[in-house]
């Protein structure tokens, strides 16, 4: 079981690295925000695991509902970690 779940956490951090990147690079393209949004949304990056589902569910982003799903994947990559790093899932 261990080498499913050590692959499925390393699969969930690549693409949750890319959700991360597509999560900023909407919020930078989107005309509609005003400067002080744009702000707000990009330092929210700080918090990925909440904001990005957030933006995508609630934030105006018009996300397909494949990346609506795929927005909670950096939250699930962060729990196999953590889960990894407390001796949870090891």
């Amino acid at each position: 079981m261990l080498p499913f779940v050590w692959a499925l956490m390393v699969l969930a951090v690549v693409a949750g690295f890319v959700m991360i990147v597509a999560y900023w690079l909407d919020v930078q393209d989107r005309a509609d925000l005003k400067p002080r949004a744009k702000i707000g949304w990009s330092a929210a990056i700080i918090v990925f695991p909440l904001s990005i589902p957030l933006y995508a569910f609630l934030g105006g982003g018009h996300w397909p509902l494949l990346l609506r799903a795929a927005s909670v994947v950096p939250a699930v990559a962060l729990t196999l970690f953590l889960g990894f790093v407390f001796g949870v899932l090891g």
